[in-house]
């Protein structure tokens, strides 16, 4: 099996999990685990987790894995990408939040030198959250192109909402801005809205264009 960097998975013979966070040969990978530290380990020895899970993830009943119906207004708006961790651990977790009362119909990809690769397709219930992808902070220059896609699910009645595609780069600057609290998460997290609209100002646009024009004598 083929592994890459941001892999989630566990040992086979021992109870462990994390994130491959070095490729050191085709038969042999580092994995960090929750408490920060790399181990080296055989592939034969690893088992990929799909959809991003570990096991406090799957410790749930019947219950939860109900659809939740939010009372209260209908949330058309708020999906974030919430890059949780620290320069300590070294490893930046990709969380998804679903702030809006819609289903979301989620496709993840990541891509590099025009190539894509998916990571996370799922359904992602309304005021939720789901980890998606993981890489090290370290490389946040070298991160791959993150590419969206959504569409919008309800089984009310509601205008039409059209899919959202979007691409987006981290680029190390944004990760100089403080951590904001994310409620949904129960952690702080640099916060990435996604679903929010990018309008042009004609006018703000043409005094910026002006103000770096150098003085004709």
């Amino acid at each position: 099996m083929t592994y890459k960097i941001g892999d989630f998975v566990r040992f086979v013979e021992e109870d462990f999990e994390g994130h491959i966070t070095k490729l050191i040969s085709d038969e042999l990978v580092g994995v960090t685990g929750e408490d920060g530290f790399e181990i080296p380990v055989q592939t034969t020895k690893i088992t990929r987790v799909y959809g991003q899970q570990n096991r406090k993830d799957l410790d749930f009943d019947e219950d939860t894995k109900k659809p939740s119906n939010p009372s209260g207004p209908f949330i058309t708006e708020g999906i974030y990408l919430a890059i949780t961790g620290d320069q300590k651990q070294n490893i930046g977790v990709f969380n998804l939040v679903n702030e809006t009362s819609f289903d979301l119909l989620v496709s993840f990809s990541t891509e590099k030198a025009k190539q894509a690769v998916g990571e996370y397709a799922g359904i992602l219930a309304p005021k939720s959250t789901q980890k998606i992808y993981s890489h090290k902070i370290s490389e946040v220059s070298s991160w791959p192109l993150f590419d969206f896609k959504f569409l919008f699910h309800t089984a009310t009645l509601q205008p039409l909402k059209p899919s959202l595609e979007l691409t987006k780069r981290i680029k190390p600057f944004d990760l100089s801005e403080a951590k904001k609290h994310v409620p949904l998460l129960n952690d702080r997290a640099w916060l990435f809205r996604l679903d929010e609209d990018f309008k042009i100002d004609a006018e703000k646009l043409k005094e910026s264009f002006l103000s770096h024009r150098p003085d004709k004598k």
